[in-house]
């Protein structure tokens, strides 16, 4: 299987560095636009199944991305991590360490548990891995949903530091599933 991933658009609590979680931010202008533009390198991948969050920044930026061409799949397992009390908050006032370490496993401010998050997104992996073996899928969705990802396909920063993963808006990122 060949999984192709992509970070929704810019939103204005990108711009302002805020947690989004579950909030339903919506594309700026300048997110819809340079969806727009990554639209044509899009429109030249093989591409058979097409999966997205259901939040409308993901929801949208997918279908800037596929537009008729294929059906988009929701998921709700797709969906950002929820940061509780901590939504809406500057990403530099959140301590790094408490919320994502595996082992402390903290719910502290009704923030969604990173190992049952973890677990929701390698569920998600089954699935389409059991289902779709040699299909090449599409998944839009949000920073930490693609963090996740990139972790258990096997790309662990050696400290284990989930934060070390970039995820910027509108990249590409392509991983060879067995």
């Amino acid at each position: 299987m060949l999984l192709y991933v992509v970070r929704h658009g810019q939103t204005e609590w990108n711009l302002e560095h805020r947690c989004q979680g579950i909030s339903d931010i919506p594309l700026t202008e300048q997110g819809i636009n340079e969806t727009k533009k990554l639209k044509e390198l899009v429109d030249k991948l093989d591409i058979d199944i097409v999966y997205s969050s259901p939040l409308s920044r993901a929801r949208d930026t997918a279908k800037i991305l596929i537009g008729n061409r294929l059906p988009i799949n929701i998921d709700d397992r797709l969906t950002e991590r929820d940061w509780g009390m901590n939504e809406g908050m500057l990403v530099s006032d959140l301590d790094q360490y408490d919320c994502w370490d595996v082992i402390l496993n903290t719910g502290v401010q009704g923030i969604e548990k990173v190992q049952d998050f973890m677990k929701r997104i390698s569920e998600f992996l089954e699935d389409i891995r059991a289902k779709y073996p040699d299909k090449n899928i599409l998944v839009v969705a949000h920073s930490a949903v693609l963090r996740v990802i990139h972790y258990l396909l096997g790309t662990i920063p050696e400290d284990g530091d989930l934060t070390k993963i970039n995820v910027p808006n509108l990249r590409i990122i392509e991983y060879e599933v067995k």
